[in-house]
Parts: structure tokens; sequence; C-alpha cells
């Protein structure tokens, strides 16, 4: 009898190639997620900057209120304005309109901008 010690050459070669192309569609499938994680990364780095700035408005909104000195235009001028991270297109007084078309209030509408990344939030007297 004759005993089987091995492959044959034809068993190495398909199994080196299975594995050469499963190794292809592994790094062209995963790949990209490797190279692109940094730009995920920054993008949330942005947004958490961008979320911790507006908080720090809110909490000097937040104080204005419960010392009863609150005046929007103050408050435009000294903790937004001044804010790097201000976008002036976007930030100013708004007019609040009712279902009838008339006029219920005056709002401060505050957005900051890092690049593609926005955050908004709306103040009232």
């Amino acid at each position: 009898m004759k005993s089987n010690r091995g492959f044959t050459l034809i068993e190495v070669i398909i199994t080196i190639t299975l594995i050469a192309i499963a190794a292809a569609l592994f790094v062209a499938y995963i790949g990209t997620a490797f190279t692109k994680s940094p730009v995920s990364s920054g993008m949330v780095a942005k947004q958490y900057a961008l979320i911790q700035e507006m908080e720090i408005i809110t909490s000097k909104y937040r104080q204005e209120i419960e010392n009863g000195t609150l005046d929007l235009n103050n408050f435009l001028a000294n903790p937004v304005n001044v804010n790097p991270f201000v976008d002036a297109a976007n930030t100013g007084f708004r007019q609040l309109t009712g279902d009838g078309g008339y006029v219920t209030g005056q709002v401060l509408m505050v957005t900051l901008r890092d690049g593609d990344q926005s955050v908004m939030s709306i103040f009232s007297q």
C-alpha cells in the first residue's frame, strides 16, 4: 500500500491562489476603513469642540437669566461675537411667526461652524 504524506503541487497552488484572492478582497473592503478613519475622528473632534463652545455660551446665557441681567443685544456682542467659531452670516436676530403670519417674538439664533461641522442654538429674551 501506498501512503499519502502530503499535498500535491496542484493542491498547494490552488490553496495559495484562493488565499491571495481572499487577501485582496479583504484589503479592498477593509483597507478603506483604515485609511479614512482619521477623517472620521477629525470630524468628531471638530463637532465636540463646537458643542463645548456652545455649552459655554449657553451657560453664560443661563447665568444672565438667573441674575436678571439678560439683554440679547449685549449677549450677542459679548459672549457670542467674540467666539472664534461664530458663523456671522447665520448668527443674528430672527423673527418668529405664527401660523397666521403674525410675529410672535424675536429670538437670537447662534450658529457655530468649523469647516463642514456646525452647531446651532436659539436664545430668547
